[in-house]
């Protein structure tokens, strides 16, 4: 009976628990979303447009205490370049240089490969997480760089996810979970119940403490989705007129002309080296033996004819 009451009375806690944090919310702490990230994305779309972009400093937003006001934005960028074919690996190295030497707190890079077919068909592929302020001077320095290396931009767009719901409901079950373990080793800590009621809520702490990571880690990860944008950079090369790709074959046939004649007069050469001997001992004697042959008895069939005549 007594285990039933405990059950019971936890099942209670648990539940006004649930319902406090939710009422008490907006008196609870909750880390600063990104308040300037419109902001932030209309000057980084200036840089990729080649605007210029406002570098004042600006004024900290008064953020309002009621949770339901704050929104939470993981904003995704593309940015899509061509080049001339022999830049375009260079110059993806040096923003993926630029992302690494800014640190692991302003940028990380998450993908970067090179891909080419020939000499005049390159692709490299960028992908890094930064810091919405700094990407602003990134954008300016890629651009600059793109335009030394006569580049250009081909698109650019933004794509935004409201996680404002996620991290508002995730936080509020965090701070329910963590009352209830509160509750739970106080219970542990009074020691007046018997040993099977114990050891139930040991088991219930554990699996709270369990939950507890799982949303702690969860939070954690949408809350650095928010405060890092993703950048995917595209580099290509530009299309020629005249590609070497169009005109190797004809330089390889060249290059292959003097040796081809090589290939050819020595296969003549192994093939009359072959049969020489044959033409000599065996073709040429036949030949003759069967010619005279053949001469033999043709005098043979006219002197035979010649006494017939000459009979009659």
């Amino acid at each position: 009976m007594m285990h039933k009451l405990i059950l019971i009375s936890l099942s209670v806690l648990a539940i006004a628990g649930c319902r406090n944090s939710d009422r008490n919310y907006s008196n609870e702490s909750m880390p600063a979303p990104q308040m300037e990230m419109a902001d932030q994305h209309q000057s980084f779309s200036k840089v990729a447009s080649g605007g210029a972009v406002d570098t004042s400093p600006r004024q900290p937003r008064t953020q309002n205490d009621n949770p339901s006001s704050q929104s939470f934005m993981a904003y995704r960028y593309n940015y899509g370049f061509t080049l001339p074919a022999k830049n375009v690996a260079k110059t993806a190295e040096s923003h993926a240089d630029i992302c690494i030497k800014a640190g692991a707190s302003k940028c990380q890079v998450l993908h970067s490969s090179t891909n080419a077919s020939g000499d005049d068909y390159v692709t490299s592929q960028l992908k890094i997480r930064g810091e919405p302020t700094w990407l602003e001077s990134f954008k300016s320095q890629i651009q600059t760089s793109v335009k030394e290396a006569k580049g250009d931009l081909t698109n650019s767009s933004v794509n935004a996810e409201d996680l404002t719901r996620q991290i508002l409901d995730t936080d509020a079950r965090l701070k329910a979970k963590k009352t209830l373990r509160k509750r739970l080793e106080n219970h542990l800590e009074t020691r007046d119940a018997k040993l099977g009621d114990l050891l139930a809520m040991e088991r219930e702490l554990a699996r709270v403490q369990g939950e507890i990571e799982s949303a702690t880690s969860t939070l954690l990860v949408l809350k650095k989705r928010v405060s890092m944008s993703v950048v995917d950079i595209n580099y290509q090369s530009k299309s020629v007129a005249v590609s070497s790709e169009k005109v190797s074959p004809i330089v390889s046939a060249l290059k292959d002309f003097v040796g081809d004649i090589s290939y050819g007069l020595s296969n003549v050469i192994r093939f009359f080296a072959v049969i020489l001997p044959w033409l000599i001992f065996v073709i040429l004697p036949v030949f003759w033996l069967g010619r005279r042959f053949w001469r033999g008895r043709r005098l043979r069939i006219t002197s035979q004819t010649k006494d017939k005549k000459a009979d009659i």
